[in-house]
């Protein structure tokens, strides 16, 4: 008898409660009570025909030719369409569309420049109905732009003493452009860290094969310090052929340091043992030159002082 009692009073217990979250299944229903059959069907999806609830918080990371959707999980679904086009008020019955499990999508093969609309829905696994849509966004994918600049300081090849301090000097000389971006050197050495390179282009001429912490990205626009003077677009794999330039890295004669030949490959013998010694030969650059000079000319010599070009990262 005693036990009758406890599981009668279980059940009004749970018949009185609010079972229904905002965010489950059961979207039709809008009173804020329900019955046993409601408790059964809200914890377990494989007993609900109803449609999941519109997918929630779709956002977008737009970047070279793809945007990087993401947007929060509906309870009860098991797959999620994405609706796209490049017209604003997405109609499902015409719209391009694109079926995934999970809540990301990476739509990538697109045209930078150019907008896409998004919408989503969610749908069940028991009889696939639809949810409704979410909210529609839209993106434009462009290529990243990042800065550079030349140091307002030069400074003599020792004081250097190895890329990791040609980096330091790029995030504190007095030329860097406002803001926190870290900044790295347009820099190559030869074996500068337990017998291989500590920053490397290339391997092989003109390729980008083996790269060691390389500075520039590929598929990138690159301005002056000022934000708007454009200076070039990287290929896929970080370079960019010599004399391509459509600015110079500097708008009058600057004398810098670069360690690489015209070909992206380490200069063997002119980096003054990795820019720690003031003996010897380095190669130099004239940093408002369009042409291969801009990063690879004479060599002069390791006892003079020379400026530093810092890209963005």
């Amino acid at each position: 008898m005693g036990s009758q009692i406890l599981k009668i009073s279980i059940l009004l217990f749970i018949l009185g409660q609010d079972c229904k979250q905002t965010d489950l299944c059961n979207t039709s229903d809008t009173d804020s009570k329900c019955g046993l059959t409601n408790v059964i069907t809200q914890s377990d999806c494989s007993f609900t025909t109803l449609p999941p609830i519109k997918p929630q918080n779709l956002s977008g990371s737009p970047s070279n030719g793809q945007i990087v959707l993401n947007w929060n999980p509906s309870h009860c679904a098991t797959k999620y369409t994405v609706y796209w086009s490049n017209t604003p008020n997405i109609n499902p019955l015409t719209a391009n569309k694109i079926v995934v499990q999970e809540t990301k999508l990476t739509h990538s093969g697109i045209t930078n420049g150019v907008i896409y609309y998004y919408r989503i829905s969610a749908e069940n696994s028991i009889n696939h109905k639809e949810s409704l849509f979410s909210d529609e966004v839209f993106f434009t994918p462009s290529l990243a732009t990042l800065k550079t600049y030349i140091t307002a300081t030069t400074y003599a090849i020792p004081t250097i003493g190895s890329i990791a301090g040609a980096d330091t000097i790029c995030n504190n000389d007095t030329g860097k452009p406002i803001g926190g971006s870290t900044y790295k050197a347009l820099l190559v050495d030869e074996t500068g860290c337990a017998g291989i390179p500590c920053r490397r282009a290339s391997i092989t001429a003109n390729i980008g094969d083996g790269q060691i912490d390389w500075v520039l990205k590929p598929n990138t626009n690159y301005v002056r310090s000022d934000g708007v003077t454009p200076i070039m677009t990287t290929n896929v794999n970080g370079l960019f052929i010599f004399g391509t330039l459509t600015n110079g890295w500097s708008g009058s004669a600057v004398t810098g340091i670069s360690g690489m030949s015209g070909s992206w490959i380490v200069f063997g013998g002119l980096t003054c043992t990795n820019y720690s010694l003031n003996s010897g030969s380095v190669t130099t650059t004239q940093y408002n030159q369009t042409g291969s000079g801009s990063l690879s000319g004479a060599g002069l010599s390791c006892g003079g002082s020379y400026s530093l070009l810092c890209i963005e990262q």
